[in-house]
């Protein structure tokens, strides 16, 4: 295996034995994800929502309750909606509760932010409805569609935001692995299922079907 230069000089951690391997994969992600939130601009006492509870989206349900918001989860499946609670959401649910919650949460006023990590284009209009005015959409995830189903004149008299992120810096991963080696962020709850390479096609399986949250394959 090559490694470039610039990834062992500024990407690379020793992973203590407390911490394993398995837990030590969620460094990447985890990083990708803190540099989601601070570009999101989050605040204390802030109302946000998260559009998909995968292993991302709990991800981000942990990372934006330790920045003080107050996280609805939406999320169709209910074993990944009551998961989301357990690592911090305030509600977790279907569209439809999710939309009932931030309202309540936000006093009526709408979420301050919404962050998409699943579904593309098409959750736009339903996250744009979910803000208040002034709110911020931030898209973690691709998708179907080539444009952005909204209209100019909802994101203009509205005064919304919409923010993306694809990637992470040496500086986010060190604060990933930071989190992780110290136990606050919680990853060990995320994998459902271990495979060994042999079965990598089950493991992908389990996936699509949307049976698993994330599978880690052994050699």
């Amino acid at each position: 295996m090559r490694v470039p230069a610039p990834n062992v000089l500024h990407a690379t951690f020793r992973v203590p034995p407390h911490v394993g391997d398995e837990a030590a994969s969620f460094v990447e992600p985890l990083g990708c994800c803190l540099r989601a939130v601070r570009r999101a601009r989050v605040d204390p006492g802030d109302t946000a929502v998260v559009v998909g509870l995968g292993s991302i989206g709990c991800l981000f349900v942990q990372l934006l309750t330790r920045a003080g918001a107050a996280v609805v989860g939406c999320d169709p499946l209910a074993d990944r909606a009551e998961l989301a609670v357990r690592l911090g959401a305030a509600v977790a649910g279907p569209p439809d509760a999710a939309r009932r919650a931030q309202h309540e949460l936000s006093g009526g006023r709408g979420a301050d932010l919404v962050v998409v990590t699943g579904g593309g284009a098409d959750v736009l209009p339903w996250a744009a409805e979910s803000l208040r005015d002034g709110g911020t959409v931030h898209y973690f995830a691709g998708g179907g569609g080539a444009a952005l189903p909204l209209r100019l004149e909802a994101l203009y008299h509205r005064e919304l935001t919409i923010t993306a992120t694809y990637s992470s810096s040496p500086a986010d991963l060190a604060e990933a692995f930071r989190l992780i080696e110290t136990g606050a962020v919680d990853v060990g709850r995320l994998f459902t299922h271990r495979v060994p390479l042999e079965r990598l096609a089950s493991g992908v399986d389990l996936m699509r079907r949307r049976e698993a949250l994330k599978v880690y394959v052994t050699p």
